[in-house]
């Protein structure tokens, strides 16, 4: 019996083996197992931190794209030590072949494009290293920005007439007649080995203004000198130093406004040589008239108009003051400046000596002039009491389309839609 049980000892010690081989072997896969889906796993993070990069990449080239194509021309910006017109845009009629790359060159370095095909480099500071939103060179992965286009008349060519244009008054606002060209910006973005491609189509916001007159004021007003309003509706090239009688000939004939237009408070002409003219009438003091506010006469919600004044292109007064000038407080317009867009004072605006603006300025105080200035577009003064506006010899010309093209120029690019290709 006892040689059994050393053979039955044996056998268990046999099976105790085998049973921890297998144990063994299997905390081996597991341990294969684990390692491999750790490995696959900080693979996977590393692809997708790489991934969301790119995509941050892409949308970073987008804002440029956009701000580019916001900024009026000619913006000049130094961009790494060197003054470069930094502006983006086609002029109507527009071209349906233009074409815009942006390439991760100092703009200086880009060679000039062809024909309807135009080239620039970055605005980032070349002294950094380039968030990769393009490519050095060749149209494989540039940065490209084109009109939106609709082949009409099927003939597959890219014809004059077949621009999609984007006017927000009409209703569908994509047309082929009004309005400004919707532009389809890709972006390819990198980095390491991922890459993500977005596509946005944006278009300029129009901005038509509710004026009611060449000038407009909440407030009685007093008119001494030899200054000029004109209501008529005047064409956006309008040559400098135009005055009645003299701006007939640039009359549009549709569109017209008083020259005077007051929320029924007097106007007071003193001075002899003072030349008012407008359409119906020369002025306009109806009690039923209202006074808009800035964001009502531009047509913009309140919160619209505070992200517009927040990117201003300037918060105090200089030569030039082209774009978005946004003064808190008191201004001062000095002899000879030249200016355009939109012009907004707080506060009371005191202008001396001879200057130009195109467009729109809007002054919740009142409005001192003693110089020549001469206006195409609207002054609006809310004013802080009556007689307090002092005109000078100025000359101000009302015209719809400078205020729409100079603060649409002005105003930041509306995004239409966004997705990833």
């Amino acid at each position: 019996m006892q040689w059994i049980s050393k053979r039955i000892l044996r056998d268990d010690e046999g099976s105790v083996l085998v049973i921890t081989l297998l144990v063994l072997f299997m905390v081996m896969v597991i341990g294969a197992v684990l390692s491999i889906i750790a490995s696959t796993d900080l693979k996977v993070a590393g692809n997708q931190r790489f991934s969301t990069t790119a995509l941050y990449s892409a949308e970073a080239g987008l804002n440029e794209a956009i701000h580019r194509l916001g900024v009026p021309s000619p913006t000049i910006v130094n961009v790494g030590g060197t003054m470069v017109d930094v502006s983006i845009g086609d002029t109507s009629p527009y071209d349906p072949n233009w074409k815009v790359y942006i390439f991760l060159k100092h703009p200086t370095a880009v060679p000039a494009g062809m024909g309807s095909i135009f080239t620039t480099g970055t605005i980032q500071d070349p002294n950094q290293p380039y968030v990769e939103y393009s490519v050095p060179s060749g149209t494989d992965g540039a940065l490209t920005i084109e009109h939106k286009w609709q082949d009409r008349d099927g003939n597959g060519n890219r014809d004059v007439g077949e621009v999609v244009l984007y006017d927000g008054t009409k209703i569908p606002p994509e047309n082929f007649a009004t309005g400004f060209p919707v532009e389809i910006v890709t972006v390819r973005g990198n980095s390491g080995p991922g890459m993500r491609t977005i596509q946005a189509e944006v278009t300029k916001r129009m901005i038509r203004a509710r004026t009611l007159g060449a000038l407009y004021t909440d407030k009685a007003i007093s008119i001494t000198g030899d200054a000029a309003f004109c209501g008529y509706n005047h064409d956006v090239n309008t040559p400098v130093g135009m005055r009645p009688v003299a701006c007939n000939a640039w009359h549009l004939g549709a569109g017209d406004l008083a020259g005077v237009t007051t929320t029924g408070d007097d106007v007071d002409v003193q001075g002899v040589a003072a030349d008012l003219d407008g359409f119906p009438s020369p002025t306009d003091t109806a009690s039923a008239n209202p006074f808009f506010d800035l964001h009502e006469v531009l047509g913009l919600s309140l919160s619209e108009l505070n992200q517009i004044l927040a990117q201003a292109d300037r918060t105090s007064m200089e030569n030039p003051f082209h774009g978005i000038t946004y003064i808190q407080g008191d201004a001062d317009i000095m002899s000879n400046y030249v200016g355009s867009g939109l012009l907004y004072v707080t506060g009371d605006l005191k202008a001396a000596g001879g200057w130009e603006f195109k467009g729109l300025i809007f002054v919740e105080g009142d409005l001192n002039i003693t110089g020549t200035p001469w206006i195409l577009g609207s002054v609006i003064v809310r004013g802080t009491s009556d007689y307090n506006f002092s005109a000078g010899n100025c000359g101000i010309l009302y015209s719809a389309d400078a205020i729409t093209q100079y603060l649409t120029n002005a105003t930041p690019m509306k995004l239409l839609s966004w997705r990833e290709l």
